[in-house]
């Protein structure tokens, strides 16, 4: 099984906008930032004052610095993105970001039919597929319009992160994955019929209540009974109903919801980061992440102690 040796945020360039600075980029009137302020917990937002390409340049280098010699010669460079960001892709410029950064014998790809799940479900096939090969998942998005920089149930942020999997010393092992896809949602909302639109609000949670309970029943005796639970900075309202159903109300960690916002697939490296840094010490978490499709994905990880 895989695990988990690094986390890299990227936090060079970033800035925390509060809501009543939105009006140009998100489009926010004061009704809908009462909205996000009441139902969603939303304060503030982290942008990124780099171009995609420096935002992502940058976080990439500083992981591989702090690698050092645990940096592997070939491996597999991984960028997870959403649906709606194709920018750059007559350029070449992944391969370009990954030679610019010391990794010329590293394969590199993209990742983005499941959306914001697409992190997870990465580690999802990799796991499937019994790699243990280096890796390094490589997150973050510009929010740069309107139509993409805000949901009905969260606001956007551009936050890069990066992960590296077996180099050097592990901090997690991956000890399950779980994804299911609810292939009758694929679309996006803004263009779905509106009886889908009506079914997708109706049964999303209890969609999301049962992908869970069958991770749990998945994971089995591998599980703990004091695993820390770590959602993914979306729709609160249906998070708290999640972690009320599961009786998790003393063992979840959300993270800095408030002050960042939804960052795509960034959202399990910055959660899990921020219980990292934090006086929490857990042995063992569950991270969960949703993406447009619809798609569910969870990974158990399980610290790995000092010898």
């Amino acid at each position: 099984m895989s695990v988990l040796s690094k986390i890299q945020l990227g936090d060079q360039g970033l800035e925390t906008v509060s809501l009543g600075d939105l009006g140009a980029s998100h489009d926010l009137s004061r009704r809908s930032q009462v909205t996000y302020e009441r139902f969603y917990g939303l304060q503030a937002v982290t942008r990124s004052q780099d171009p995609l390409d420096l935002m992502l340049s940058r976080v990439l280098g500083d992981l591989i610095e702090d690698l050092g010699d645990d940096l592997a010669a070939c491996g597999q460079l991984v960028y997870c993105k959403t649906q709606t960001h194709n920018t750059l892709q007559d350029r070449n410029w992944l391969r370009a970001l990954a030679d610019r950064n010391g990794l010329a014998g590293w394969q590199v790809l993209s990742l983005s039919m499941t959306s914001c799940a697409s992190a997870l479900v990465k580690l999802h096939f990799a796991s499937a597929a019994g790699l243990k090969d280096p890796m390094i998942i490589l997150t973050g998005e510009k929010a740069f319009h309107p139509w993409v920089s805000r949901l009905p149930v969260g606001l956007l942020a551009e936050a890069p992160a990066a992960g590296a999997f077996n180099m050097g010393a592990a901090s997690w092992r991956i000890s399950g994955t779980k994804v299911r896809h609810l292939p009758r949602f694929y679309q996006n909302p803004n263009v779905m019929t509106a009886q889908d639109r009506r079914l997708l609000q109706a049964t999303y949670c209890d969609e999301l209540i049962r992908f869970m309970a069958q991770s749990l029943d998945e994971y089995g005796a591998d599980l703990s009974d004091t695993v820390m639970f770590v959602p993914h900075n979306l729709n609160r309202p249906v998070t708290d109903r999640l972690i009320e159903h599961f009786g998790w109300q003393d063992r979840f960690f959300q993270g800095d919801l408030q002050r960042t916002g939804h960052a795509y697939c960034s959202d399990p490296f910055l959660n899990l980061r921020a219980l990292e840094d934090s006086a929490l010490s857990p042995t063992q978490v569950l991270i969960l992440a949703a993406g447009t499709g619809v798609t569910f994905a969870t990974c158990l990880l399980d610290r790995v102690l000092p010898a």
